[in-house]
């Protein structure tokens, strides 16, 4: 546990070495680390408190240092973050629409915070990332994978292989804390496409190829390559990217919009006997298409706009329900 000012953060603790501040995130009350309301709370104090005045020339957090030169965000658990607290999005279906934007408007706002850091942003991944997860690791400048390491000293621990995944789409929901709208300006947007509308798990060696992360290296290094990558990214040239429309021809999008459908289509009739049993992956596709036109504040209101619409449907009710009750 770590205090300050009266305030106590259980699920994250915080410390800055050589010029560079760690946000390290390890939940006290699950073997894995989520996004919940107070870890959410946490992350957002630290960086309001700790990081923000400080980079921004002022000293009113602690540490009593300033100047940092970027953030390094890991994790304590054998998984960097396995995503959001799903009965939130449980409790949404009966929750008032206006509450339900405020809340999501709270989630963007904390990454945008770390997108819009004037200082580079690390994000050393291990094990599992997934959902909110992976969308705090897109607002980071970079993203380091570690692989996958069984043994640790003399005992055996096994560690979950690592991988990648926005599967809000089998909740019958979108990504809308940032993935749609920082995936495509991160990965080619055709690449993205598949990987919001399918929901499917992206593994070490795709990730490096298609640029969803920028290095894959052994535990005992990583944080050596993030101190590396923040002497030498080019962060405004990244962060700047990631604010404007996506250039790529409307023909391809087009084209690979009308594949993804029928893909979809397809999977859906063979395992539920119809094509449209589940709305999620239409929406995510209709709103893949426009967030690329839109600068990111444009996105991030169609994204939440979105969830909302679907939060509120049966069918992703039904499917939050089985995830919930243990049902593959």
């Amino acid at each position: 546990m770590m205090l300050h000012k009266g305030n106590a953060l259980y699920n994250v603790s915080a410390w800055s070495h050589d010029s560079v501040y760690h946000i390290h995130l390890n939940h006290q009350k699950r073997p894995y680390n989520i996004l919940d309301t107070q870890t959410m709370f946490e992350l957002d104090y630290v960086l309001q408190n700790f990081i923000i005045d400080n980079v921004s020339g002022h000293n009113y957090g602690w540490p009593p240092t300033y100047g940092y030169k970027g953030v390094v965000f890991s994790s304590g658990k054998s998984t960097f973050i396995a995503g959001a607290d799903v009965k939130q999005i449980a409790g949404a279906y009966e929750a008032p629409e206006e509450l339900i934007d405020y809340t999501l408007k709270k989630g963007q706002g904390l990454f945008n915070r770390i997108e819009d850091l004037k200082i580079p942003t690390v994000a050393i991944i291990n094990g599992l990332t997934m959902g909110g997860g992976l969308e705090l690791a897109l607002a980071c400048t970079s993203r380091i994978m570690v692989e996958q390491e069984e043994f640790v000293g003399e005992e055996y621990s096994p560690i979950p292989k690592p991988k990648l995944a926005l599967p809000e789409v089998k909740l019958g929901v979108v990504p809308s804390w940032g993935g749609t709208t920082r995936l495509p300006r991160i990965v080619p947007p055709t690449k993205a496409m598949d990987i919001i509308c399918s929901g499917r798990n992206v593994y070490p060696k795709e990730a490096l190829k298609i640029g969803l992360v920028d290095k894959i290296i052994s535990s005992r290094l990583a944080y050596e390559e993030a101190y590396n990558i923040i002497k030498s990214v080019d962060h405004e040239m990244i962060r700047e990217s990631k604010f404007l429309p996506v250039e790529t021809p409307e023909w391809k999008i087009g084209l690979a919009s009308k594949a993804m459908k029928f893909l979809v289509g397809r999977k859906q009739k063979k395992m539920f006997g119809s094509r449209d049993k589940y709305p999620s992956p239409y929406r995510a596709i209709e709103l893949f298409k426009k967030s690329l036109r839109l600068t990111r504040g444009g996105s991030l209101d169609l994204e939440r706009e979105a969830f909302i619409e679907l939060v509120k449907t049966e069918e992703s009710r039904e499917l939050v329900g089985r995830f919930l009750s243990g049902e593959r």
